[in-house]
């Protein structure tokens, strides 16, 4: 008599994946995510769908940056290209040869200009002109001279100097009521009389006139100014911040009007300085007295801008920090040529000195916050003006070096790469948002460059133990990574597109918004999907696979297996032969603990389903531990 409950009872069950995954490479892969893939994305979720074929625009070489603003500006070389958008109302591009350093870029946008570093350049867009952030003005074969003069401007030229006023002046009628040791210096007073309050009254000359030919067309009103190679002489009797920063209050053509200290204690302080590449002459005010002093250094006046790495706009100031010095710094309100411009009011420039170690790893604006990162802190900068700046230091996972183009602002949230991965940052702390992605294929990287188009945060990166690059996506409204055909060694969206350069041609990442161009044909994919049977209890196997999917015309699949780890084996392949078809594919795995199910081919597929058909299997197919008696 055979007893019935030592039959092995076979039960079949079926389980069907519709929800699929990203990328996940780490040891928790599940079946129904993707342990590697290519050229796969997340705009058919649930279902696994390729991604949309790129458009090309252009061959294009030698990109150093790129930078959209009213239209796409292309760095290429030595060469500024400018192609504006056709909405703008403008046709044909600005190319602009021999303009530019063949280095990398730094660019920000504000107002109508795209500013570039390491050149110190701004390229307005209206105007299709590039001009200097810079300026340099230096004493050439005219003479220049320095001439106390009041407020407006206005020189003064005493009729008689002396310790007693004329006894019977004319109006308007101008006196030096000097002592006789210093008829020329600061204690003297410069006085002119009145006619109609029949009295002598003070002329305060506290300000500089400044001629410099030429200077007119170089520098503007407001800028702050260096100046240098001023003789000491001239210093002495006039003003000491006459060699350092000066601020142009007017301009008018060649003549600056700055005020400045007077000098204490000179008798050559109601004077003309004439100087020259030769000499440098002294006269009275009067006439009556002149003097001469020898030739020293040059005489230049320059309007600095300092070096940036990293450049960002925020509350209509461009603001920068380098990696050679540990300051950050801010432009004068809506000015980007002056940077060096404190006079205590609003609208001055900006600069701090941090504390923190380590070198600036890159600079970015979010949410009315400016933040400097380094490798591992974030320094925040708020407020309205300089007198109520405030800066504030956090000691976290900030911008990986060589990693400062992955900054990228997507749906009020910041994203970057750190040398931990990939971070969002959202006003307070950041998130690693790269959990299923290998952290170290994310570390020592040589160059990183980050993009967005429609929620999705484009990443590329180049390693320096890789040859090739990754081209990563994530979209940040699933939160699946994907990953694409390398692309975006530089990369810049426009709100509506996403240009990617692959060293040899531009790109668009959506070919249904872009007119012109040649899509990209047979794409490539592949997609390898988690160990398939770790969900399976009691030693059941899958005895019937299914799947379902869609294809467009042209496209062909072909379906293998791993069994347990081992060699990839083909099990099915189809070709779609219609505008959109619909396939299914069925295959019976041979026995088996775990499986991995590799899908590739080239054109455009839509895996809706996998259908799993699970059995029981007949005896113990997986060795088990032996319970102690």
């Amino acid at each position: 008599m055979i007893d019935g409950t030592n039959l092995n009872i076979l039960q079949a069950g079926r389980q069907l994946l519709r929800a699929f995954g990203g990328v996940n490479e780490t040891y928790g892969c599940s079946e129904a995510e993707l342990s590697r893939e290519m050229n796969f994305s997340s705009r058919g979720y649930p279902a696994l769908q390729t991604r949309a074929p790129r458009r090309k625009t252009r061959e294009v070489k030698d990109v150093n940056g790129m930078y959209h603003l009213n239209g796409l500006l292309l760095c290429r070389g030595t060469t500024l290209e400018y192609t504006p958008d056709a909405d703008e109302g403008r046709s044909g591009a600005v190319v602009l040869e021999n303009a530019l350093t063949d280095e990398h870029k730094a660019l920000a946008g504000m107002g109508t200009k795209v500013l570039i570093w390491p050149d110190k350049k701004a390229f307005d867009t209206e105007t299709g002109t590039l001009t200097d952030l810079a300026a340099k003005w230096e004493l050439g074969d005219e003479a220049m001279t320095v001439t106390p003069c009041d407020t407006e401007g206005v020189l003064y030229h005493p009729t008689g100097a002396g310790d007693t006023e004329p006894e019977k002046p004319e109006d308007g009628q101008l006196f030096l009521k000097s002592t006789d040791d210093a008829p020329y210096g600061t204690g003297s007073v410069l006085l002119k009389y009145s006619a109609k309050n029949k009295k002598w009254q003070e002329v305060l000359l506290q300000t500089v006139r400044i001629h410099c030919p030429g200077v007119g067309g170089v520098l503007k009103e407001g800028d702050t100014v260096t100046l240098s190679g001023m003789q000491q002489a001239v210093c002495d009797a006039v003003a000491a911040g006459l060699n350092g920063e000066i601020t142009v209050g007017t301009l008018e053509e060649d003549d600056i009007i700055a005020t400045l200290v007077p000098t204490e204690d000179t008798d050559r302080y109601y004077g003309s300085w004439t100087i020259s590449r030769t000499g440098t002459t002294w006269q009275s005010l009067d006439g009556k007295a002149t003097e001469n002093e020898a030739a020293t250094a040059p005489v230049t006046m320059e309007r600095q801008v300092p070096d940036f790495d990293f450049v960002t706009e925020q509350g209509n100031r461009v603001w920068g920090c380098s990696r050679k010095e540990n300051t950050i710094y801010a432009c004068a309100l809506g000015d980007p040529t002056n940077w060096y411009s404190y006079r205590g009011i609003a609208s001055d420039s900006y600069a701090v000195s941090v504390g923190s170690d380590g070198a600036f790893t890159g600079a970015a604006s979010c949410m009315g916050y400016v933040l400097f990162f380094k490798e591992n802190c974030i320094h925040k900068l708020y407020g309205s003006k300089p007198s109520d700046y405030q800066l504030s230091s956090v000691r976290c996972r900030g911008v990986a070096a060589n990693a400062a183009g992955s900054l990228c602002v997507i749906a009020e949230t910041l994203y970057y790469l750190s040398p931990d991965g990939v971070m969002a940052w959202g006003g307070s702390l950041p998130t690693k948002v790269s959990g299923t992605l290998a952290t170290g294929r994310l570390t020592a990287v040589e160059w990183a460059m980050g993009g967005s188009l429609d929620a999705r945060y484009y990443l590329y990166l180049k390693r320096k133990t890789e040859t090739g690059g990754r081209l990563l996506v994530y979209d940040t409204e699933t939160g699946l990574w994907h990953e694409e055909s390398p692309a975006g060694t530089e990369m810049v969206g426009t709100g509506q597109q996403l240009y990617l350069w692959d060293g040899n041609a531009l790109w668009a990442a959506d070919p249904d918004r872009e007119e012109d161009g040649e899509t990209e044909t047979r794409l490539q994919f592949e997609a390898v999907t988690g160990d398939i049977g770790m969900s399976s209890p009691d030693d059941k196997y899958v005895s019937r696979v299914t799947l379902r999917l869609d294809a467009l015309a042209h496209t062909v699949v072909d379906v293998a297996v791993s069994y347990d780890g081992g060699d990839w084996e083909t099990v099915g392949s189809c070709a779609a032969v219609r505008a959109d078809e619909r396939i299914n594919l069925p295959f019976v795995p041979r026995r088996h603990d775990l499986m991995r199910l590799k899908f590739s081919g080239s054109g455009q597929m839509v895996l809706r389903s996998v259908a799993l058909t699970l059995a029981d299997a007949a005896g113990g197919r997986v060795s088990g531990a032996v319970p102690r008696r």
